[in-house]
Protein backbone atom coordinates (compact mmCIF):
# COMPACT_ATOMS: atom_id res chain seq x y z
CA UNK A 1 0.00 0.00 0.00
CA UNK A 2 0.84 3.85 -0.34
CA UNK A 3 2.16 5.38 2.35
CA UNK A 4 2.88 8.77 1.82
CA UNK A 5 3.37 10.97 -1.69
CA UNK A 6 4.81 14.00 -1.59
CA UNK A 7 3.75 16.59 -4.96
CA UNK A 8 5.96 19.28 -6.57
CA UNK A 9 4.52 21.82 -9.29
CA UNK A 10 1.61 19.38 -10.50
CA UNK A 11 -1.44 21.63 -10.67
CA UNK A 12 -2.80 23.16 -8.20
CA UNK A 13 0.15 22.25 -6.24
CA UNK A 14 3.45 23.72 -5.98
CA UNK A 15 4.69 21.40 -3.00
CA UNK A 16 2.86 19.23 -1.10
CA UNK A 17 2.63 15.63 1.15
CA UNK A 18 0.38 13.47 1.80
CA UNK A 19 0.25 11.32 4.53
CA UNK A 20 -1.79 7.72 3.77
CA UNK A 21 -2.28 5.59 6.67
CA UNK A 22 -3.86 3.00 4.54
CA UNK A 23 -7.97 3.34 2.97
CA UNK A 24 -8.24 7.10 2.84
CA UNK A 25 -11.24 9.77 2.24
CA UNK A 26 -10.46 13.20 1.20
CA UNK A 27 -12.78 15.60 2.73
CA UNK A 28 -13.43 19.21 1.70
CA UNK A 29 -14.87 21.81 -0.34
CA UNK A 30 -14.25 22.38 -4.07
CA UNK A 31 -11.19 23.51 -5.86
CA UNK A 32 -9.08 22.20 -2.65
CA UNK A 33 -7.25 19.26 -5.05
CA UNK A 34 -8.81 16.56 -3.65
CA UNK A 35 -8.71 15.55 -7.64
CA UNK A 36 -5.50 16.92 -7.89
CA UNK A 37 -3.91 14.34 -5.58
CA UNK A 38 -6.21 11.31 -6.95
CA UNK A 39 -4.58 11.94 -10.77
CA UNK A 40 -1.37 12.65 -9.57
CA UNK A 41 -1.05 8.93 -8.12
CA UNK A 42 -2.41 8.06 -11.70
CA UNK A 43 -0.41 10.00 -13.32
CA UNK A 44 2.76 8.26 -11.51
CA UNK A 45 1.60 4.87 -12.09
CA UNK A 46 1.25 5.82 -15.75
CA UNK A 47 4.46 6.66 -16.16
CA UNK A 48 6.42 4.42 -13.89
CA UNK A 49 4.94 1.80 -16.26
CA UNK A 50 5.08 3.86 -19.42
CA UNK A 51 8.87 3.79 -18.98
CA UNK A 52 9.50 0.44 -17.61
CA UNK A 53 8.55 -0.75 -21.34
CA UNK A 54 11.98 0.32 -21.97
CA UNK A 55 13.38 -2.08 -20.20
CA UNK A 56 16.51 0.17 -19.35
CA UNK A 57 16.86 -0.09 -15.77
CA UNK A 58 20.94 1.21 -15.58
CA UNK A 59 21.41 4.63 -13.57
CA UNK A 60 23.44 6.96 -15.92
CA UNK A 61 25.78 9.88 -14.80
CA UNK A 62 22.57 12.25 -15.78
CA UNK A 63 20.36 10.22 -14.15
CA UNK A 64 17.81 7.17 -15.92
CA UNK A 65 17.04 7.31 -19.63
CA UNK A 66 14.05 9.50 -20.65
CA UNK A 67 11.06 7.82 -21.94
CA UNK A 68 8.38 10.40 -24.38
CA UNK A 69 5.12 9.88 -24.49
CA UNK A 70 2.44 11.40 -25.92
CA UNK A 71 -0.55 13.46 -24.73
CA UNK A 72 -2.67 11.29 -26.86
CA UNK A 73 -1.38 8.54 -24.66
CA UNK A 74 -1.43 9.94 -21.45
CA UNK A 75 -4.37 8.55 -19.96
CA UNK A 76 -4.34 9.57 -16.37
CA UNK A 77 -5.32 13.07 -16.86
CA UNK A 78 -7.62 14.87 -19.32
CA UNK A 79 -5.62 17.14 -21.08
CA UNK A 80 -5.68 19.53 -24.33
CA UNK A 81 -2.16 20.84 -23.49
CA UNK A 82 0.64 19.57 -21.65
CA UNK A 83 1.05 22.53 -19.66
CA UNK A 84 -2.23 22.09 -17.96
CA UNK A 85 0.02 19.72 -16.10
CA UNK A 86 2.20 22.38 -14.52
CA UNK A 87 1.51 24.42 -11.94
CA UNK A 88 0.69 28.12 -12.82
CA UNK A 89 0.74 26.61 -16.46
CA UNK A 90 4.38 27.57 -16.72
CA UNK A 91 6.99 25.08 -18.30
CA UNK A 92 10.00 27.42 -16.38
CA UNK A 93 8.78 26.18 -13.20
CA UNK A 94 10.93 22.90 -13.88
CA UNK A 95 10.23 19.21 -14.07
CA UNK A 96 6.91 18.12 -12.16
CA UNK A 97 7.88 15.42 -9.40
CA UNK A 98 5.34 12.97 -7.98
CA UNK A 99 7.14 10.55 -5.16
CA UNK A 100 5.66 7.53 -3.83
CA UNK A 101 6.13 6.32 -0.67
CA UNK A 102 5.04 2.25 0.12
CA UNK A 103 5.01 0.62 2.99
CA UNK A 104 7.24 -2.66 2.03
CA UNK A 105 10.09 0.47 2.23
CA UNK A 106 10.53 1.33 -1.12
CA UNK A 107 10.17 5.31 -2.33
CA UNK A 108 10.23 6.16 -6.47
CA UNK A 109 10.02 9.62 -7.30
CA UNK A 110 8.88 9.63 -11.09
CA UNK A 111 9.86 13.17 -13.11
CA UNK A 112 7.87 14.34 -15.82
CA UNK A 113 9.60 16.41 -18.22
CA UNK A 114 8.32 19.75 -20.28
CA UNK A 115 8.89 19.44 -24.20
CA UNK A 116 5.32 20.95 -26.11
CA UNK A 117 2.26 20.77 -25.37
CA UNK A 118 1.79 17.66 -27.29
CA UNK A 119 4.85 15.53 -25.82
CA UNK A 120 6.75 15.03 -22.42
CA UNK A 121 9.70 12.96 -21.58
CA UNK A 122 8.96 10.97 -17.86
CA UNK A 123 11.69 8.88 -16.11
CA UNK A 124 12.58 8.03 -12.32
CA UNK A 125 14.57 10.52 -10.51
CA UNK A 126 18.45 9.53 -9.88
CA UNK A 127 18.14 8.17 -6.53
CA UNK A 128 15.32 5.72 -7.43
CA UNK A 129 16.62 2.38 -6.99
CA UNK A 130 17.39 -0.28 -9.49
CA UNK A 131 16.15 -2.91 -7.98
CA UNK A 132 13.10 -1.37 -7.10
CA UNK A 133 12.06 0.00 -10.19
CA UNK A 134 12.33 -3.89 -11.66
CA UNK A 135 10.03 -5.29 -8.87
CA UNK A 136 7.04 -2.82 -7.87
CA UNK A 137 4.41 -3.92 -9.75
CA UNK A 138 1.83 -1.30 -8.61
CA UNK A 139 -1.55 -0.36 -10.31
CA UNK A 140 -3.01 3.29 -10.01
CA UNK A 141 -6.50 3.21 -11.33
CA UNK A 142 -8.31 7.08 -11.79
CA UNK A 143 -12.03 6.15 -11.32
CA UNK A 144 -13.92 9.34 -12.38
CA UNK A 145 -17.88 10.14 -11.04
CA UNK A 146 -20.29 8.16 -13.33
CA UNK A 147 -20.88 9.27 -16.96
CA UNK A 148 -24.19 8.47 -18.53
CA UNK A 149 -23.89 5.28 -21.09
CA UNK A 150 -23.17 4.98 -24.05
CA UNK A 151 -25.70 2.94 -26.22
CA UNK A 152 -23.44 0.86 -28.08
CA UNK A 153 -20.39 -0.10 -26.61
CA UNK A 154 -17.47 -2.72 -28.28
CA UNK A 155 -15.33 -4.68 -26.60
CA UNK A 156 -12.42 -3.04 -25.67
CA UNK A 157 -8.66 -4.14 -24.55
CA UNK A 158 -7.47 -2.41 -21.80
CA UNK A 159 -4.96 0.44 -22.97
CA UNK A 160 -8.28 1.67 -24.87
CA UNK A 161 -10.37 1.29 -21.25
CA UNK A 162 -7.75 3.10 -19.48
CA UNK A 163 -7.44 5.51 -22.10
CA UNK A 164 -11.17 6.19 -21.69
CA UNK A 165 -11.32 6.22 -18.25
CA UNK A 166 -8.18 8.90 -18.26
CA UNK A 167 -10.82 10.87 -20.79
CA UNK A 168 -13.62 11.30 -17.84
CA UNK A 169 -15.80 8.13 -19.57
CA UNK A 170 -16.59 5.54 -17.26
CA UNK A 171 -19.98 5.45 -19.09
CA UNK A 172 -18.19 4.07 -22.01
CA UNK A 173 -16.52 1.13 -20.46
CA UNK A 174 -18.60 -0.14 -17.72
CA UNK A 175 -19.85 -3.18 -19.72
CA UNK A 176 -16.24 -4.20 -20.74
CA UNK A 177 -15.57 -4.43 -17.11
CA UNK A 178 -18.78 -6.27 -16.89
CA UNK A 179 -16.95 -9.11 -19.27
CA UNK A 180 -14.01 -8.78 -17.33
CA UNK A 181 -15.88 -10.00 -14.16
CA UNK A 182 -17.81 -12.57 -15.58
CA UNK A 183 -14.54 -13.95 -16.90
CA UNK A 184 -13.51 -14.61 -13.36
CA UNK A 185 -14.72 -17.64 -11.09
CA UNK A 186 -14.14 -15.72 -8.12
CA UNK A 187 -15.21 -12.45 -9.00
CA UNK A 188 -18.61 -12.74 -10.58
CA UNK A 189 -20.53 -14.84 -7.94
CA UNK A 190 -19.37 -11.67 -5.32
CA UNK A 191 -20.22 -9.13 -7.27
CA UNK A 192 -23.97 -10.85 -8.62
CA UNK A 193 -24.48 -11.16 -4.30
CA UNK A 194 -23.34 -7.34 -3.83
CA UNK A 195 -25.75 -6.12 -6.13
CA UNK A 196 -28.30 -8.09 -5.19
CA UNK A 197 -27.77 -7.60 -1.43
CA UNK A 198 -27.80 -3.34 -2.53
CA UNK A 199 -30.27 -3.46 -5.00
CA UNK A 200 -32.41 -6.99 -5.09
CA UNK A 201 -31.43 -7.00 -8.82
CA UNK A 202 -29.80 -9.70 -10.21
CA UNK A 203 -27.16 -9.11 -13.02
CA UNK A 204 -27.16 -11.07 -16.43
CA UNK A 205 -24.21 -12.36 -17.81
CA UNK A 206 -22.28 -10.34 -20.58
CA UNK A 207 -22.65 -10.82 -23.92
CA UNK A 208 -19.76 -9.73 -25.50
CA UNK A 209 -19.97 -12.08 -29.12
CA UNK A 210 -21.19 -9.75 -31.85
CA UNK A 211 -20.32 -6.16 -32.71
CA UNK A 212 -21.71 -4.69 -29.30
CA UNK A 213 -21.45 -5.92 -25.32
CA UNK A 214 -24.86 -6.43 -24.27
CA UNK A 215 -25.09 -6.06 -20.42
CA UNK A 216 -28.54 -6.86 -18.88
CA UNK A 217 -30.17 -7.15 -15.18
CA UNK A 218 -33.34 -7.94 -14.13
CA UNK A 219 -35.33 -5.59 -11.57
CA UNK A 220 -37.30 -8.92 -10.16
CA UNK A 221 -36.24 -12.23 -9.86
CA UNK A 222 -37.66 -14.23 -12.97
CA UNK A 223 -38.59 -10.23 -14.24
CA UNK A 224 -37.52 -9.09 -18.04
CA UNK A 225 -33.95 -8.85 -19.09
CA UNK A 226 -32.84 -4.70 -19.05
CA UNK A 227 -30.87 -3.08 -20.69
CA UNK A 228 -28.16 -1.46 -18.16
CA UNK A 229 -28.29 2.07 -19.91
CA UNK A 230 -31.79 1.76 -18.88
CA UNK A 231 -31.27 1.56 -14.74
CA UNK A 232 -31.14 4.82 -12.82
CA UNK A 233 -27.69 6.33 -12.08
CA UNK A 234 -26.84 4.98 -9.19
CA UNK A 235 -27.26 1.78 -9.76
CA UNK A 236 -24.76 2.87 -12.86
CA UNK A 237 -22.66 4.23 -10.11
CA UNK A 238 -22.39 1.91 -7.68
CA UNK A 239 -21.91 -1.14 -10.48
CA UNK A 240 -18.90 0.42 -12.14
CA UNK A 241 -17.33 0.74 -8.36
CA UNK A 242 -17.58 -3.11 -7.52
CA UNK A 243 -16.52 -4.41 -10.60
CA UNK A 244 -13.70 -2.29 -11.03
CA UNK A 245 -12.67 -3.39 -7.51
CA UNK A 246 -13.39 -7.06 -8.38
CA UNK A 247 -11.29 -6.51 -11.70
CA UNK A 248 -8.37 -4.47 -10.35
CA UNK A 249 -7.16 -7.04 -7.72
CA UNK A 250 -3.72 -5.57 -5.32
CA UNK A 251 -4.87 -1.70 -7.30
CA UNK A 252 -4.65 1.65 -5.43
CA UNK A 253 -8.58 2.76 -6.54
CA UNK A 254 -8.73 6.53 -7.05
CA UNK A 255 -11.99 7.05 -6.78
CA UNK A 256 -13.54 10.80 -7.38
CA UNK A 257 -16.70 11.51 -5.65
CA UNK A 258 -18.19 7.68 -5.31
CA UNK A 259 -21.32 8.97 -3.88
CA UNK A 260 -22.51 10.70 -6.88
CA UNK A 261 -25.61 9.75 -7.63
CA UNK A 262 -26.49 7.89 -4.41
CA UNK A 263 -29.40 8.53 -2.14
CA UNK A 264 -27.91 8.61 0.72
CA UNK A 265 -28.73 5.22 2.55
CA UNK A 266 -26.87 4.06 -0.12
CA UNK A 267 -23.77 6.30 0.50
CA UNK A 268 -23.71 4.96 3.90
CA UNK A 269 -23.62 1.79 2.76
CA UNK A 270 -20.93 2.11 -0.45
CA UNK A 271 -18.37 2.71 1.93
CA UNK A 272 -18.59 0.15 4.07
CA UNK A 273 -19.12 -2.24 1.31
CA UNK A 274 -16.12 -0.50 -0.85
CA UNK A 275 -14.05 -1.15 1.88
CA UNK A 276 -15.19 -5.19 2.54
CA UNK A 277 -14.19 -5.55 -0.84
CA UNK A 278 -11.01 -3.61 -1.10
CA UNK A 279 -9.58 -5.95 2.11
CA UNK A 280 -10.54 -9.05 0.11
CA UNK A 281 -8.85 -8.07 -2.94
CA UNK A 282 -5.66 -6.51 -1.26
CA UNK A 283 -6.84 -3.23 -2.94
CA UNK A 284 -5.97 0.31 -0.97
CA UNK A 285 -8.70 2.94 -1.89
CA UNK A 286 -8.23 6.51 -1.88
CA UNK A 287 -11.84 8.30 -2.03
CA UNK A 288 -12.72 12.40 -2.41
CA UNK A 289 -15.93 13.52 -1.47
CA UNK A 290 -18.39 16.18 0.04
CA UNK A 291 -20.86 13.34 1.28
CA UNK A 292 -21.18 14.10 5.52
CA UNK A 293 -22.70 10.73 5.47
CA UNK A 294 -19.21 8.88 4.33
CA UNK A 295 -17.19 11.25 6.36
CA UNK A 296 -19.63 10.10 9.08
CA UNK A 297 -19.06 6.72 8.83
CA UNK A 298 -15.50 6.71 8.96
CA UNK A 299 -12.91 6.23 11.34
CA UNK A 300 -11.04 10.13 11.86
CA UNK A 301 -7.67 8.19 11.20
CA UNK A 302 -8.88 7.65 7.76
CA UNK A 303 -9.67 11.37 6.80
CA UNK A 304 -8.12 13.93 5.48
CA UNK A 305 -8.77 17.73 5.49
CA UNK A 306 -8.80 19.58 2.10
CA UNK A 307 -8.61 22.81 3.74
CA UNK A 308 -5.50 24.73 3.00
CA UNK A 309 -2.89 22.35 3.51
CA UNK A 310 -3.90 18.45 3.74
CA UNK A 311 -4.10 17.16 7.69
CA UNK A 312 -4.62 14.11 8.43
CA UNK A 313 -7.43 14.07 11.35
CA UNK A 314 -6.80 13.14 15.39
CA UNK A 315 -10.08 12.49 16.70
CA UNK A 316 -14.14 12.70 16.46
CA UNK A 317 -14.32 16.49 17.38
CA UNK A 318 -12.03 17.23 14.77
CA UNK A 319 -14.31 15.24 12.35
CA UNK A 320 -17.43 17.10 13.63
CA UNK A 321 -15.67 20.50 12.68
CA UNK A 322 -14.79 19.24 9.37
CA UNK A 323 -18.58 18.41 8.87
CA UNK A 324 -19.33 21.85 9.94
CA UNK A 325 -16.65 23.36 7.60
CA UNK A 326 -18.06 21.49 4.86
CA UNK A 327 -21.03 23.24 4.82
CA UNK A 328 -20.35 27.15 6.71
CA UNK A 329 -16.63 27.21 4.85
CA UNK A 330 -16.57 28.92 1.30
CA UNK A 331 -13.15 28.78 -0.84
CA UNK A 332 -12.47 32.30 -0.58
CA UNK A 333 -12.93 32.28 3.81
CA UNK A 334 -10.33 29.52 3.26
CA UNK A 335 -7.97 31.80 1.17
CA UNK A 336 -8.60 34.33 3.57
CA UNK A 337 -7.90 32.19 6.89
CA UNK A 338 -4.39 31.57 5.64
CA UNK A 339 -3.84 35.26 4.51
CA UNK A 340 -6.10 37.62 6.66
CA UNK A 341 -4.85 39.01 10.04
CA UNK A 342 -8.00 37.23 11.89
CA UNK A 343 -11.70 37.18 11.77
CA UNK A 344 -13.77 39.62 13.33
CA UNK A 345 -17.32 38.94 13.78
CA UNK A 346 -20.03 41.75 13.71
CA UNK A 347 -23.59 41.80 14.16
CA UNK A 348 -24.22 43.09 10.67
CA UNK A 349 -22.24 44.97 7.74
CA UNK A 350 -23.86 48.05 8.49
CA UNK A 351 -21.36 47.69 12.22
CA UNK A 352 -18.54 47.08 9.56
CA UNK A 353 -19.30 50.16 7.95
CA UNK A 354 -19.91 52.96 10.70
CA UNK A 355 -16.22 51.45 12.13
CA UNK A 356 -14.67 51.87 9.05
CA UNK A 357 -15.78 55.62 8.86
CA UNK A 358 -14.83 56.63 12.12
CA UNK A 359 -11.22 55.14 12.09
CA UNK A 360 -10.94 57.36 9.09
CA UNK A 361 -12.12 60.09 11.12
CA UNK A 362 -9.59 59.41 14.05
CA UNK A 363 -6.89 58.53 11.59
CA UNK A 364 -6.67 55.43 13.49
CA UNK A 365 -4.26 52.79 12.44
CA UNK A 366 -7.36 49.70 12.22
CA UNK A 367 -8.07 52.06 8.89
CA UNK A 368 -6.29 50.51 6.60
CA UNK A 369 -7.19 46.71 8.14
CA UNK A 370 -10.63 47.38 8.53
CA UNK A 371 -10.27 48.61 4.73
CA UNK A 372 -8.04 46.18 2.55
CA UNK A 373 -7.17 43.59 5.14
CA UNK A 374 -10.48 42.93 6.78
CA UNK A 375 -12.08 39.03 7.10
CA UNK A 376 -15.25 39.40 8.97
CA UNK A 377 -18.34 37.64 8.65
CA UNK A 378 -21.97 37.61 10.35
CA UNK A 379 -22.06 36.76 14.21
CA UNK A 380 -24.55 34.60 12.93
CA UNK A 381 -24.17 33.39 8.80
CA UNK A 382 -27.23 31.93 6.84
CA UNK A 383 -25.93 29.31 5.01
CA UNK A 384 -28.67 29.02 2.66
CA UNK A 385 -32.55 31.44 2.74
CA UNK A 386 -34.27 29.40 5.44
CA UNK A 387 -31.95 27.35 7.25
CA UNK A 388 -31.12 27.47 10.52
CA UNK A 389 -27.80 29.81 10.41
CA UNK A 390 -24.05 28.88 11.62
CA UNK A 391 -22.66 30.55 14.76
CA UNK A 392 -19.50 32.62 15.45
CA UNK A 393 -18.39 30.06 17.23
CA UNK A 394 -19.05 26.98 14.88
CA UNK A 395 -17.62 28.91 11.99
CA UNK A 396 -14.31 29.83 13.64
CA UNK A 397 -13.90 26.20 15.29
CA UNK A 398 -14.14 25.62 11.11
CA UNK A 399 -11.39 28.20 10.53
CA UNK A 400 -9.06 26.72 13.07
CA UNK A 401 -9.00 23.46 11.06
CA UNK A 402 -7.60 25.70 8.16
CA UNK A 403 -5.40 27.41 9.94
CA UNK A 404 -4.75 26.46 13.70
CA UNK A 405 -3.51 30.05 15.18
CA UNK A 406 -5.71 32.41 13.56
CA UNK A 407 -7.56 34.86 16.48
CA UNK A 408 -10.94 35.69 16.23
CA UNK A 409 -13.01 38.67 17.76
CA UNK A 410 -16.97 39.22 18.48
CA UNK A 411 -17.62 42.40 18.90
CA UNK A 412 -21.26 42.08 20.23
CA UNK A 413 -23.97 44.52 20.86
CA UNK A 414 -24.43 45.96 25.04
CA UNK A 415 -28.11 44.25 24.09
CA UNK A 416 -26.87 40.78 24.06
CA UNK A 417 -27.12 37.96 26.34
CA UNK A 418 -25.82 38.82 29.84
CA UNK A 419 -23.38 35.71 29.78
CA UNK A 420 -21.88 37.52 26.73
CA UNK A 421 -18.97 39.45 28.63
CA UNK A 422 -15.88 41.23 27.19
CA UNK A 423 -13.04 38.43 27.53
CA UNK A 424 -9.57 39.39 27.84
CA UNK A 425 -7.75 40.48 24.72
CA UNK A 426 -5.02 38.21 24.38
CA UNK A 427 -4.32 38.38 20.67
CA UNK A 428 -5.04 34.28 20.37
CA UNK A 429 -7.98 32.39 20.18
CA UNK A 430 -11.77 33.45 19.68
CA UNK A 431 -11.94 37.13 21.67
CA UNK A 432 -15.02 39.22 22.69
CA UNK A 433 -15.32 42.71 22.94
CA UNK A 434 -18.90 44.61 23.70
CA UNK A 435 -20.49 47.52 23.68
CA UNK A 436 -21.66 49.56 26.51
CA UNK A 437 -24.03 51.23 25.11
CA UNK A 438 -26.88 49.09 22.96
CA UNK A 439 -25.14 48.88 19.77
CA UNK A 440 -23.02 50.55 17.73
CA UNK A 441 -25.29 52.99 16.34
CA UNK A 442 -26.26 54.36 19.88
CA UNK A 443 -22.61 56.66 19.08
CA UNK A 444 -23.97 58.42 16.24
CA UNK A 445 -26.48 60.60 18.92
CA UNK A 446 -24.21 63.48 18.94
CA UNK A 447 -26.08 66.94 18.41
CA UNK A 448 -23.28 68.95 16.79
CA UNK A 449 -22.31 65.70 14.68
CA UNK A 450 -25.60 64.93 13.45
CA UNK A 451 -26.35 68.98 13.24
CA UNK A 452 -23.93 68.62 10.37
CA UNK A 453 -25.25 65.45 8.57
CA UNK A 454 -28.64 67.12 8.07
CA UNK A 455 -27.09 70.19 6.48
CA UNK A 456 -25.43 67.76 4.10
CA UNK A 457 -28.50 66.26 3.48
CA UNK A 458 -31.31 68.78 3.33
CA UNK A 459 -29.00 71.94 2.02
CA UNK A 460 -26.27 74.09 3.76
CA UNK A 461 -27.14 77.37 5.78
CA UNK A 462 -30.98 78.09 5.55
CA UNK A 463 -31.56 75.76 3.25
CA UNK A 464 -31.97 73.42 6.35
CA UNK A 465 -31.68 76.17 9.01
CA UNK A 466 -35.55 75.06 9.82
CA UNK A 467 -35.14 71.79 9.84
CA UNK A 468 -31.30 71.76 12.24
CA UNK A 469 -33.62 73.52 14.48
CA UNK A 470 -36.35 71.14 14.74
CA UNK A 471 -34.08 68.25 14.76
CA UNK A 472 -32.51 70.23 18.46
CA UNK A 473 -36.19 71.05 19.42
CA UNK A 474 -36.84 67.63 19.89
CA UNK A 475 -33.16 66.26 20.90
CA UNK A 476 -33.51 68.94 23.53
CA UNK A 477 -37.07 67.86 24.63
CA UNK A 478 -36.30 63.90 24.89
CA UNK A 479 -32.28 64.35 25.77
CA UNK A 480 -32.34 67.64 27.99
CA UNK A 481 -30.60 71.01 27.15
CA UNK A 482 -27.70 69.51 29.61
CA UNK A 483 -26.74 67.04 26.95
CA UNK A 484 -27.13 69.50 23.92
CA UNK A 485 -24.30 71.56 25.79
CA UNK A 486 -21.99 68.74 26.51
CA UNK A 487 -22.60 65.63 24.88
CA UNK A 488 -19.74 63.73 25.98
CA UNK A 489 -20.79 63.97 29.43
CA UNK A 490 -23.40 61.46 30.10
CA UNK A 491 -25.93 61.91 33.16
CA UNK A 492 -27.05 58.46 35.04
CA UNK A 493 -30.57 59.28 32.99
CA UNK A 494 -28.55 59.43 29.49
CA UNK A 495 -26.63 56.84 29.86
CA UNK A 496 -29.12 54.55 31.32
CA UNK A 497 -31.25 55.68 27.58
CA UNK A 498 -28.44 54.67 25.30
CA UNK A 499 -27.85 51.73 27.28
CA UNK A 500 -31.82 50.42 26.80
CA UNK A 501 -32.73 52.17 23.67
CA UNK A 502 -32.35 50.24 20.71
CA UNK A 503 -30.86 53.02 18.30
CA UNK A 504 -31.14 51.51 15.27
CA UNK A 505 -35.10 52.16 15.40
CA UNK A 506 -36.31 53.51 18.35
CA UNK A 507 -33.71 56.93 19.05
CA UNK A 508 -32.20 57.64 15.41
CA UNK A 509 -35.03 57.76 13.84
CA UNK A 510 -37.32 59.89 15.12
CA UNK A 511 -34.29 62.33 15.63
CA UNK A 512 -33.72 62.11 11.90
CA UNK A 513 -37.89 62.57 11.48
CA UNK A 514 -38.05 65.77 13.45
CA UNK A 515 -35.50 67.28 10.44
CA UNK A 516 -37.51 65.87 7.58
CA UNK A 517 -35.70 62.75 7.24
CA UNK A 518 -38.36 60.12 7.43
CA UNK A 519 -38.17 56.79 6.73
CA UNK A 520 -33.73 57.20 6.53
CA UNK A 521 -32.37 53.57 6.00
CA UNK A 522 -30.64 52.43 8.83
CA UNK A 523 -28.09 50.72 6.09
CA UNK A 524 -26.64 54.41 5.40
CA UNK A 525 -26.17 55.58 9.16
CA UNK A 526 -22.26 54.84 8.51
CA UNK A 527 -22.82 58.68 6.47
CA UNK A 528 -23.54 59.90 9.67
CA UNK A 529 -19.95 58.75 11.27
CA UNK A 530 -18.16 59.83 7.90
CA UNK A 531 -19.42 63.71 9.23
CA UNK A 532 -18.31 63.42 12.97
CA UNK A 533 -15.30 65.38 13.83
CA UNK A 534 -12.79 63.56 16.02
CA UNK A 535 -13.20 64.74 19.53
CA UNK A 536 -17.48 64.15 18.73
CA UNK A 537 -16.47 60.34 18.59
CA UNK A 538 -17.18 58.81 21.84
CA UNK A 539 -13.82 57.63 23.30
CA UNK A 540 -15.03 53.97 23.78
CA UNK A 541 -14.90 53.74 20.06
CA UNK A 542 -11.01 54.04 19.89
CA UNK A 543 -11.01 51.94 22.63
CA UNK A 544 -12.62 49.38 20.78
CA UNK A 545 -10.35 50.63 17.79
CA UNK A 546 -7.36 49.22 19.82
CA UNK A 547 -8.41 46.35 21.38
CA UNK A 548 -9.44 45.13 17.26
CA UNK A 549 -5.69 45.83 16.35
CA UNK A 550 -4.47 43.84 19.65
CA UNK A 551 -6.95 40.84 19.33
CA UNK A 552 -5.27 40.34 15.62
CA UNK A 553 -1.56 40.89 16.63
CA UNK A 554 -1.14 43.98 15.05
Amino acid sequence: MISKVVIRRFKRFDEVTFELPGHIVLAGPNNTGKTTLLQAVAAWGLALNHWKQRNDFNPRNKGYVKAPIARQAFSAVPLRAFDLLWHGRDFNRGTIEVEVHNRDGWQIAMEFIPDSTEQMYVRPKSDADSRALREVELSAVYVPPMTGLSTDEPVYQRPKVDQLLGQGKPGDIIRNLLVEAHRSERAWPVLQKSIDRLFGYEIHPPDDKGADIIAEYSADTGGPRLDIASAGSGFQQVLMLLTFLHTREGAVLLLDEPDAHLHVILQDAIYSELRSVAAEKNSQLIIATHSEVIINSVEPTELCMMLGQPKLLANTEEKRSLIRSLSGLTNTEIMLARDAPGILYAEDYTDINILREWAKRLNHPASDLLTTRLFWKPMVSELRPGASGIKAREHYDALKLVRDDIPGLELVDGDAHPDKQSTPITGSGLQRLRWRRYEIESYLVHPAALERFVEHMVGPGDLSAQARKEMLDYLEQTLTRAFLDDPMKESPLIKIYLEKSKARTEVLPPILNAAGLPNFPYTDYYKIAAVMEPEEIHPEVAEKLDAIMRAFRL
